[in-house]
């Protein structure tokens, strides 16, 4: 999470959405400073803030879950980095990884399986994130697949002038378009899985599902366990151990 004193306002990170790369420029670029952790949700922010903070404008990054849902795929069918075949990040041991997650890496792998496979085996109810529990608070939503020209829009709603275009980091090298993963195959479940999401945030559905509709079964589904993971979300702790190591070279460059 960022904070600016000078320009009155608060960028909460969320996973999987361009949050190392905007906080970076915000810090070095924006009089940004960090604050509590990378990933802290907007609700950890006001447990600490004074009456005057909790007045600042809030601004996070939103990303489709049908890119975020092929990139973790990807990640996980390549083994990225080695990240899901090393026992040191899982978490029992400290790190971030989930067992589930790392026993379904090896399956894939193993098995040479599809996307459509992994849509299968890794969701069990429909998708939800931190935007649902963030969203309310924002004055301003960055969307990931309109970066640049939004970060711009996101600095003038705060009433600063951008110095340059948003460098990115941690950009996937020949990564396919998330579109070409959805056919006529995988296209009830994926609809299932994400349909609900997308309704809620106002993203666009691709073009394999036009004319559906998301059903009142799904629907209530996702509220139901939007209500859990509420719960779930605002009481637990997240951090991402890897992320932090980056997030504490921002604090200590800016204290």
């Amino acid at each position: 999470m960022i904070i600016s004193h000078k320009y009155k306002y608060v960028f909460v990170g969320l996973p999987l959405a361009a949050s190392t790369a905007i906080s970076m420029e915000l810090c070095e670029q924006y009089d940004g400073k960090p604050i509590l952790a990378k990933h802290s949700i907007y609700q950890d922010f006001l447990k600490i803030a004074t009456e005057e903070e909790k007045k600042y404008k809030v601004i996070a990054c939103a990303r489709n879950p049908l890119d975020i849902s092929v990139s973790y795929y990807t990640k996980m069918i390549n083994n990225s980095s080695g990240n899901f075949s090393n026992e040191k990040l899982l978490r029992k041991n400290g790190g971030h990884l989930k067992m589930r997650d790392y026993k379904l890496s090896k399956y894939l792998r193993d098995n040479n399986s599809s996307y459509g496979d992994f849509l299968s085996l890794y969701y069990e109810f429909p998708f939800d994130n931190w935007l649902s529990i963030t969203a309310p608070y924002c004055s301003f939503i960055i969307r990931f697949e309109n970066l640049q020209e939004d970060f711009e829009k996101a600095l003038k709603h705060c009433d600063i002038s951008p110095k340059r275009k948003l460098p990115i980091v941690n950009k996937t090298k020949d990564k396919k378009t998330f579109e070409s993963f959805y056919n006529e195959k995988n296209s009830e479940l994926s609809f299932s899985i994400f349909g609900p999401y997308m309704l809620k945030h106002g993203i666009a559905f691709p073009e394999i599902w036009k004319g559906k509709r998301v059903s009142s079964y799904n629907l209530l589904l996702f509220k139901l366990f939007g209500f859990v993971r509420r719960i779930y979300w605002t009481k637990k702790s997240y951090r991402n151990t890897n992320a932090q190591k980056v997030y504490k070279e921002l604090i200590d460059k800016h204290q």
